[in-house]
Formats: C-alpha cells, structure tokens, sequence
C-alpha cells in the first residue's frame, strides 16, 4: 500500500509501476473518476476497441518504448496543489506525463500526456522558405505549401503524395508529420518540394466515384502542374514521392502527368492489393506477438476470407469491404506499380522499411523482406535504385522492436540518412 498522505510517493509508486508494465498494480491507485478519465483521454485516433485503463496504460508503454527506446526510470516529480508532472527517462529521450490528485484521498484522478511535433534536426529553417498556394483539381481546389529553398533557382522539385488516412498536406499522424519532415529536410538540400491537403480532407466521394484515379492520381497530376509552373522550380527536373498507397500510385501519376525525371516509392507495394496468402501479417495489428483469442482469430480468418473475395474480384461494386466501396478495390487491382514503373523509362527510387522482431513477428518480417524483393525483381529503368532500410518503420523512423503504431503519437521524425540519401539521389537524377 502506499500512504495516502504523502501524495509524492503515491505518484511515483504510480509512475514506477508504469514503468515496470504492472498495469494493474498502476491503475489500483487511480480513483474511479481516474480510471475512467485515463481510458477516455487515450488518443482517438490510435484506439483499438473499447479501452479499459490497464489497456490505455500498456499502449500508452509500448508508444513510448516504440518511440524512445529502453525506459531508463522516472526522473523529477512536480507537485503543485493537485497539478502534477512525472519525467520519464528513456534510451533515446524523455517525456512528461500530466497526474491529476484528489486533494481529500490523494487518489490519482487523471494521467496523461501532451506531446507536440519537434522540427527535426537536420532541418535548417533558415535555408528555404515557403507559401500557401492553390491546386486547381477542377471540380475543387486543394490547399498547398510550396516550399523553395533560398539561392538562384531553378531547382529541381519534388510532389510528396500522401499515403492511405493521411489527409492533410502535412502528412500528419499522431504528432508525427512525415511530409514536413521530408519537405523541410529536401529544402535544406535545396530541392523545392509541393505538398497538398488530400481531397477527402474535406470533400466528400460519392461511392459510385470512389476510384484510385479520383482519390489520388488525378489530383496528384494536377498538383505535378503547380509545381512544374512555379518561377523558382525546374520543369524539367520534377520528381513525384509518394508514401505507401501514394507510393504504389506514383509510377501512374507520373504516366499521366507525362514529363517527370524520376519516381520515389516510399515505402509503396509493387503488386497490389494484399495477398490472401499474406493475411496473417494482419494478426499483429490484434496483438504485437500475433498470440490472438478466440474471437480474435476468427476476426482474422474472416479477414482472410475478404481479401480472397477481393482478389477474385467476387464482390460487387457498391459492396463495402474492408471499409473502402467495391469500386475502390476494382480500381486498386488495375494498378501495377512495377509494371508502370518499369514501362515508363524514367528512374526510380524504391525505399523500402523493416522494423520488425524476427522472433515475435516473424510473418511480418517475411512480408517486408517480400516486398523488398518484388521490387528488386522489377525491371526498372537505367539509374534506379531499390533499397531495403532495416529498423525503420513505414512512417520511416529509426528504433527499436517491435513497434506499435502508438509511437506516433509522440512525434518522432523521419530518419536523417533517409532524407540524406533521397536528396543526393535526386541531385544524382536530375538533368544535368
């Protein structure tokens, strides 16, 4: 038990317990209000279900060991009133949790956190600068940053295309926002870069219109235009990047766009959609070691059942699966990121991630490394590059394993020798 007056000890008995992963023994010195207030202030965005407080603890855990490493122990305790701060220590950084007490028990009311978004270091905001401007789609405009890097233009200039759920032209997921990063970082190279708000950011489509073409290519080409008419960007070194769903979608935007010197495939798939073969990856967005219930595996075989439909093509077009109309999933199968690529004569850069544990998470490791060797097996045009980055994940940060996608809820950046290596490839590419 812990003295219930000395509200100092029981937030750090709190706090060490946390760190410790005893998630019951943590949340037993939360009031009722606390256990409520803690599952209910877990950010929405990276909710699983319903969440209890012991399970708000533990993804809260494997966000910040996702995002920092090793924990190192609970530094500096701050009491003032019933306004708490705790410090942890991890490996690579430290955060700070907000507690709430109750003045009369000491009872903790409230536990959680208020990371925000950290430029990157390689990042020097000095050497660019950037301005709003409009992407005409026609049916709609879209809102865009264009950013130039200071100096005697032309320079060579890149469109970053978002990837499946990221809207807004920041690339923002959790406090993450890896389309500032590789925007601010490729400035600072001197490449001019566009990105822009993603048409379901706030338009709607209607479902018989939902097609890879009105989600992502067509407006993407029209963004290609914007940025090959900017007075400081060369027209005839334009590059487009794009980041996973964005990244299987750019060879086509570049084959409708028609004048581009390369293609970046972040992190993109070279034969879409998904495998029915590959479908137990997906036990490990259930559960970090794939370990699943009853209920569980069920799930995943019902899964594994619509992506057989799916690449039958045994579904109809209004038919929704996997969240997405069936037209969206007929549209995807007419894809073929490889194929475009290889056909298209201009060179491509594929940069490919696996953070994952061999041991726990074996199938996904093999899908990672999978998809690295379709890419490998392609045959890409003269200058291209085909790279596989270890221990880094799909939003391409560095760090330990296994991850969870709660680690971008504090922030984190893309890797320096990722952008490093990107920028010195374009430089490499572009017309001399």
């Amino acid at each position: 038990m812990v003295p219930t007056d000395d509200p100092a000890a029981t937030v750090r008995t709190f706090a060490t317990r946390f760190v410790e992963q005893s998630f019951a023994e943590a949340v037993a010195l939360l009031t009722a209000d606390g256990r409520e207030s803690v599952a209910e202030s877990f950010p929405e965005e990276f909710q699983q279900g319903e969440l209890d407080a012991e399970d708000a603890l533990e993804q809260y855990w494997w966000g910040l060991f996702s995002q920092y490493g090793e924990f190192e122990g609970v530094r500096e305790v701050t009491i003032d009133s019933t306004d708490v701060t705790v410090e942890f220590a991890f490996e690579n950084g430290t955060e700070t949790a907000t507690l709430e007490l109750d003045s009369e028990d000491d009872g903790i009311t409230g536990f959680s956190f208020s990371p925000e978004y950290a430029v990157p270091d390689y990042v020097d905001e000095s050497a660019f600068a950037e301005r709003d401007v409009t992407v005409d789609a026609g049916d709609v405009d879209l809102d865009g940053i264009l950013v130039v890097p200071e100096g005697t233009g032309p320079f060579p200039g890149v469109l970053l295309v978002h990837g499946a759920g990221i809207h807004d032209p920041d690339g923002t997921a959790g406090n993450s926002k890896l389309l500032k990063d590789l925007a601010w970082g490729l400035a600072s190279e001197g490449i001019a870069t566009l990105r822009y708000e993603k048409r379901l950011n706030d338009h709607e489509v209607d479902d018989e219109d939902y097609t890879l073409d009105r989600v992502v290519t067509d407006d993407a080409v029209a963004a290609l235009s914007e940025l090959a008419a900017a007075d400081e960007v060369d027209e005839d070194a334009v590059f487009v990047a794009g980041h996973s769903q964005g990244g299987m979608t750019a060879p086509r935007i570049a084959a409708r766009h028609g004048n581009v010197a390369g293609i970046v495939n972040l992190d993109g798939p070279a034969d879409p959609p998904l495998d029915p073969e590959d479908a137990d990856i997906i036990r490990y967005e259930f559960e970090r070691d794939g370990d699943l219930d009853e209920e569980q595996a069920a799930q995943l075989e019902d899964d594994r059942e619509t992506l057989r439909r799916i690449a039958a093509g045994d579904f109809e077009d209004d038919e929704t699966l996997h969240g997405r109309p069936g037209t969206w999933h007929r549209s995807v199968q007419d894809c073929d990121p490889a194929g475009t690529a290889s056909d298209l004569g201009r060179p491509v850069f594929v940069m490919k991630t696996c953070r994952a544990d061999e041991e726990t998470q074996p199938e996904l490791v093999e899908f990672m490394r999978k998809g690295f060797r379709e890419w490998q097996d392609a045959d890409l045009p003269a200058g291209s590059r085909v790279e596989l980055y270890e221990g880094v994940d799909h939003y391409f940060q560095a760090g330990p394993t296994p991850t969870t996608m709660d680690s971008l809820y504090f922030g984190g950046n893309v890797a320096d020798y990722v952008v490093a290596e990107l920028a010195a490839w374009i430089h490499e590419t572009k017309p001399q």
